[in-house]
C-alpha cells in the first residue's frame, strides 16, 4: 500500500468521517471504534453490557411509547422484570401486523427531534414502514463497517458495490467519494453490463466487491464464461440468502471466501461471517436474537427457529421480541477461531435468492421488485411467478387504495426500471406459504436461463 494511500485511510479515519459525523448528528465512527474495542472482550463483559442497554431499552420503551406500555400491563411484567435475554420471555412476541395497526403513533417514540420514514418489504414480498433517526442510521451503519472489517476491507480503500439505487442523492455521492466506492447498478445483470463491471474491476485494480448474493452470482459466473481470473481480497453479501450453489460459483471465480452479512431493513445489523468459519457472528451489543418454536418456546441450539429480534438501541421506533420472518439456527456456545466471544449463528433460513430472467438477458433479483414496490402503500402483499420466458405474473393482496390506476402505474414502473417484458397483475386474497412457514417472493418454474444463453452470448 502506498504512503498515499495510507494517510488518506487515516484522513478518512481520524479527520473528515468523524468531522461530518459531528455536524449531522450521525455518531458512526465514535460507534464503530467502540465496536472494535468491544468485540474482544471476555464474555462476562459482553453481557454485561448488553445486559446493562436492555433494561435501558425496556425503560425507554415503556415510558415513552404507549404499544409496549399496553404490551407490559397486559403480560403483568414490568420494567424491573426484564433484566437479561431470558427475562424477554415473559413477554409476548411482537409481529410486523401487530405494529402495522399501531404505526405510527402508538408505537413510535415522539419529542426525538428530526425522523424520517423508511419503507421496506425485504424479500417476504410484504410493505412495512417504521421511523428512523441519524443516530439509528449511524448505530446499524457502524456494525456494517465492522463487518466488512471482518471481510478484509478498511476505510478509504476502492471498492465496487453492487446495488438497486438508481438515483444517488447528495450523501450517497459523497459517501461514494470519500469512501472510494464505485456504484454499479443491479438493475442491468445483461453480459453488456456484467462485462463493464469486470472491466472495471481490472481497469481500477479493484480488489473487493459487495452486493446481494444473485447480483455477485451474475457476476462470477460471467467472469467464468469469458476467462476473467484475478483474485479478488474481499466478497461480502447481504439482502438474500446466499445459497451453497451461489457461493460455490462466487469464490472459484474470485479466489476469496465470501463472507456473507445478515442485516433487516428495519434498522438492524444482526450477523456477519468473519471469514474464519462459516458461522455468523452475532452483533450481540446491538442486537439480543432468540430462537423459537411454534409455541414461542426456545429450540435447542443447532435446530431451525423462529428468529425474535430485540434491537437494544431504542430509536424512534424500538424493537422488543419482533419476529422478523427469518428461520435460524443458533450454535449455543460454540467459538469461533478467530478469538472473538460474540456468540454464534449457524445459518439463516428462508430468504429468497432467486431471479427473473427477461428475454433481453437482464436479471431482475429480489430487490429490483421491492425497491420498486415497497413505494406503493396501496399493496399488502405480492408475489412473483415466472412460468414463461416472456412473461411474469404479478399477485398482488390489494391495500386500501388499490385499483386499476395504481395497477397500471405500477406495470409502467417495473417496465421502466427495465421488466421488458409481459406483466400480468393479477389481485389475489392471500399469497401462499411454503411448507416450511415462509412467504415465498420469486417463484420461477423453469430454466430460462439456459434456453436463452445461445442468444445471450450471440448478443454479447
Amino acid at each position: 500500500m502506498s504512503k498515499l494511500s495510507t494517510l488518506k485511510q487515516w484522513g478518512l479515519r481520524n479527520v473528515l468521517l468523524p468531522t461530518g459525523d459531528a455536524l449531522f448528528a450521525h455518531p458512526m465512527m465514535q460507534r464503530l471504534r467502540q465496536l472494535e474495542h468491544m468485540q474482544w472482550w471476555p464474555r462476562e463483559q459482553i453481557e454485561g453490557e448488553r445486559n446493562r442497554r436492555l433494561a435501558k431499552l425496556v425503560a425507554t420503551s415503556y415510558s415513552e411509547v404507549p404499544f409496549y406500555r399496553d404490551l407490559f400491563d397486559r403480560a403483568g411484567v414490568k420494567v424491573a422484570d426484564i433484566r437479561c435475554p431470558a427475562d424477554l420471555r415473559k413477554l409476548p412476541v411482537v409481529t410486523k401486523s401487530m405494529l402495522r395497526e399501531a404505526y405510527p403513533d402508538r408505537c413510535c417514540r415522539t419529542g426525538r427531534g428530526a425522523t424520517y420514514e423508511t419503507s421496506t418489504s425485504g424479500s417476504t414480498g410484504r410493505n412495512f414502514r417504521v421511523r428512523e433517526d441519524r443516530e439509528t442510521a449511524a448505530w446499524y451503519r457502524a456494525s456494517f463497517l465492522l463487518a466488512l472489517e471482518w471481510a478484509g476491507w478498511r476505510i478509504g480503500q476502492p471498492h465496487v458495490q453492487i446495488g438497486m439505487t438508481t438515483q444517488r442523492h447528495l450523501e450517497q455521492l459523497l459517501k461514494d467519494a470519500l469512501l472510494g466506492c464505485h456504484y454499479v447498478s443491479g438493475l442491468d445483470l445483461t453480459n453488456t453490463a456484467l462485462d463493464r463491471c469486470l472491466a472495471l474491476l481490472e481497469r481500477k485494480s479493484i480488489q473487493h466487491v459487495w452486493g446481494y448474493p444473485g447480483s455477485l452470482f451474475c457476476l462470477a459466473r460471467r467472469a467464468q464464461q469469458v476467462g476473467w481470473n484475478t483474485r479478488l481480497t474481499s466478497i461480502v453479501t447481504w439482502g438474500d440468502q446466499l445459497h451453497s450453489q451461489y457461493r460455490d460459483v462466487i469464490e472459484r471465480a474470485f479466489g476469496v471466501r465470501v463472507c456473507d452479512t445478515y442485516g433487516c431493513a428495519e434498522g438492524m445489523q444482526i450477523a456477519a461471517q468473519c471469514g474464519t468459519g462459516t458461522s455468523y457472528h452475532l452483533h450481540e451489543l446491538d442486537v439480543v436474537v432468540e430462537y423459537l418454536d411454534d409455541q414461542d418456546n426456545p429450540v435447542q441450539s443447532g435446530t431451525p427457529g423462529r428468529v425474535v429480534l430485540t434491537r437494544l438501541h431504542a430509536g424512534p421506533t424500538p424493537f422488543i421480541r419482533y419476529e422478523v420472518g427469518d428461520i435460524g439456527i443458533g450454535a449455543g456456545e460454540k467459538n469461533c477461531a478467530c478469538g472473538r466471544r460474540l456468540r454464534l449463528l449457524e445459518s439463516i433460513q428462508g430468504r429468497n435468492a432467486d431471479y427473473v430472467l427477461t428475454p433481453s438477458g437482464n436479471r431482475l433479483i429480489v430487490h429490483f421488485f421491492t425497491g420498486i414496490l415497497e413505494h406503493f402503500y396501496e399493496i399488502d402483499s405480492f408475489q412473483v411467478i415466472q412460468d414463461r420466458a416472456d412473461t411474469i405474473r404479478l399477485h398482488i393482496v390489494p391495500g386500501p387504495g388499490y385499483n386499476r390506476q395504481i395497477q397500471r402505474k405500477i406495470q409502467n414502473a417495473l417496465r421502466h426500471r427495465g421488466a421488458d417484458m409481459i406483466i400480468e397483475v393479477q389481485a389475489v386474497s392471500e399469497i401462499p406459504l411454503t411448507p416450511g412457514g415462509k412467504r415465498r417472493f420469486i417463484v420461477r418454474t423453469a430454466d430460462f436461463e439456459s434456453r436463452l444463453s445461445p442468444k445471450l452470448e450471440a448478443a454479447s
